[in-house]
């Protein structure tokens, strides 16, 4: 993938359990699947209120496609994303996540969303206004 400088945002933040639905705490090293697809999702919102200032916001969407390749374990602790807008279409829209640990690629994530209607029963075109936001941090493949 051709990466153009401004248009992929690095988020940073460490991955850390949380508590069991029991109160419970993990005591394990290694980071469940789930945990890493809500590393993602915090990582694409955060490019989307950057990029889009309330134009745009994660509530006005609904997820229709998730999908993750792991090469390696990730553990809890220090890890970072290169998030990037690689898909625009009529109402919808795809983030790429790359989560890296210890400057490694462990985990890219696929998330693609779809603008909805209001009543989140069909969806809806995005604006020009937002179209031409997204636009400028599109990465071509």
């Amino acid at each position: 993938m051709r990466r153009s400088a401004g248009r992929v945002k690095v988020y940073s933040a460490p991955i850390v359990h949380r508590p069991e639905r029991d109160g419970s705490v993990v005591e394990s090293a290694h980071v469940p699947f789930f945990l890493a697809m809500e590393y993602s999702a915090a990582a694409w919102r955060s490019l989307l209120d950057e990029a889009c200032a309330g134009v745009l916001t994660a509530a006005e969407l609904g997820v229709v496609d998730v999908s993750a390749q792991f090469s390696r374990e990730l553990f809890v602790g220090e890890v970072y994303a290169e998030v990037a807008l690689v898909r625009l279409g009529t109402s919808s829209l795809g983030f790429e996540v790359v989560i890296h640990q210890d400057e490694i690629a462990c985990a890219v994530i696929t998330n693609v969303l779809v603008r909805l209607a209001p009543g989140r029963t069909k969806s809806l075109p995005l604006t020009a206004e937002q179209r031409a936001i997204l636009g400028a941090i599109l990465v071509e493949h």
